[in-house]
């Protein structure tokens, strides 16, 4: 007599598989991201904090494992204080003149009306979009003492030829110029999509009540735009502690110390000296102060944002 296959639990099974099949589906397709992102985030982030924790020259010899003796070498580093307190001058020196420029720049292109306006955008952007090693470049040679850009026109006006970067009290605030120079395009770019956002309705009911100009912008344009100028804010001070290009290119940190910011500080210490440990030591000290100043910013600033 014939056997009769049950039919009911093989389609359950059936079922199942296809069931687990479609649940790990999305799985496989996010796989591949979230595997690099592991590798090549995580990881090196994991690795460096492990060396963040040890003595290690960088591959000549095994890692030797010391605690936190690396952060507690910081407190007493006068070398890694003056880079702490030049970064906080040159954040003070750029941020907010780069964003008053780039609000003042966005609020001229944003009215209609002109043909060269999408020129002018274009013109206001091209510095951010110019890599920053070139364009510090251009600006070690505009601030040259003899034969630069600027000494030469003074020297025409009369005037005596002023070392730019060679005088400890004028080094920082002539990369702050390139900085700002540079750094209003993005401002610039950040604003007017803010601006182009606002509703003309606001500004018609504004006139309605027989708003002026300074009106129209202190009680519309203003509070509409916090959204927008908060995160130009936050973003403005995290990129101003990570300064180091133009730093490497036209000063190297000096004169004396003058212009050493934290980041080149970590590559003195890892790339030049071979302290690897403390250089990924004062990495993630960094990442702390960063990761700081954006709670209190959110903390502080994030109540006064209005969103529509």
């Amino acid at each position: 007599m014939a056997l009769v296959q049950p039919v009911a639990p093989v389609r359950a099974r059936g079922g199942i598989r296809r069931a687990l099949a479609r649940n790990l589906e999305p799985w496989l397709l996010v796989a591949p991201v979230v595997v690099l992102f592991v590798v090549f985030f995580y990881g090196p982030l994991l690795y460096a904090l492990y060396i963040s924790l040890t003595e290690w020259n960088g591959g000549l010899t095994t890692p030797k494992w010391i605690g936190l003796d690396n952060y507690w070498k910081l407190t007493g580093d006068p070398k890694f204080q003056k880079a702490f307190w030049n970064t906080i001058y040159y954040t003070l020196l750029t941020v907010l003149p780069s964003m008053g420029f780039g609000l003042a720049v966005a609020l001229l292109l944003n009215r209609q009306g002109s043909r060269l306006i999408n020129a002018y955008r274009f013109v206001y952007y091209l510095p951010v979009i110019t890599a920053t090693a070139v364009m510090s470049v251009v600006w070690r040679f505009i601030y040259l003492p003899t034969g630069g850009l600027l000494n030469s026109i003074l020297i025409r006006l009369g005037g005596e030829p002023v070392l730019w970067l060679l005088d400890p009290d004028l080094a920082m605030p002539s990369l702050a110029v390139t900085s700002i120079w540079r750094h209003a395009g993005f401002c610039m770019v950040i604003f007017l999509a803010g601006l182009q956002a606002i509703s003309d309705t606001y500004y018609e009911a504004a006139k309605i009540d027989g708003a002026n100009s300074w009106q129209l912008f202190r009680h519309v344009t203003w509070p509409l735009l916090s959204p927008t100028t908060f995160f130009v804010l936050v973003t403005s001070i995290i990129g101003s502690f990570q300064v180091f290009d133009s730093v490497r290119v036209m000063t190297r940190g000096g004169p004396v110390d003058s212009t050493n910011v934290i980041v080149y500080n970590i590559f003195e210490n890892a790339f030049e000296t071979f302290a690897m440990g403390y250089g990924s030591a004062i990495a993630f000290v960094l990442f702390l102060m960063i990761m700081f100043m954006t709670l209190v910013q959110f903390k502080v600033l994030g109540g006064r944002v209005h969103y529509e």
